[in-house]
């Protein structure tokens, strides 16, 4: 018996090709980071654009959703009161959760409830201390959509057609 050794496929391709291009566009760009558009771009490279559109658009408004939250609860923590200790903070931001998780399922993101609740976290705890937290939200916003656009548009391309001319 022989062992057949794996084929690199077309997802594959389309997948670095979406990563370089997110690469390239950073290129462009000033205090960017690719991190979060190169995220988007692989995980909406699907096997076909149907796919690709339902993934894009639960992170996308996963991604929206909890980018907003997470600068909400900056700025008021930032006007009202900071929370002290750190342990409570953690609390009442794991406490959290419980709404964005039921907001999510009343905007019937089910599969976005995950990522809205990384998003949200992943701007309250990493940069609490950022000069501008609004900022790095709302680049977080900007970056995956570019990477969420760069997917979709190498997705669109029938590259089946391409290799039979």
């Amino acid at each position: 018996m022989k062992n057949k050794s794996p084929k690199i496929g077309l997802r594959t391709v389309k997948t670095v090709i979406s990563v370089f291009l997110c690469f390239l566009i950073d290129s462009f760009r000033n205090n960017s980071v690719p991190f979060y558009a190169v995220i988007a771009s692989i995980l909406c490279t699907q096997p076909d654009i149907e796919n690709s559109l339902i993934i894009a658009k639960s992170r996308e408004i996963s991604t929206i959703i909890g980018g907003i939250l997470g600068m909400l609860f900056l700025t008021m923590e930032r006007v009202l009161i900071t929370i002290y200790p750190e342990l409570f903070r953690e609390l009442i931001l794991s406490l959290m959760l419980i709404p964005i998780i039921y907001l999510s399922l009343l905007l019937k993101q089910k599969d976005g409830t995950a990522l809205m609740c990384v998003v949200f976290l992943c701007v309250t705890i990493t940069h609490e201390k950022d000069t501008s937290p609004l900022y790095f939200a709302w680049s977080r916003i900007i970056d995956t959509s570019l990477g969420i656009i760069v997917s979709l548009i190498v997705n669109s391309i029938p590259f089946q057609q391409l290799q039979r001319k």
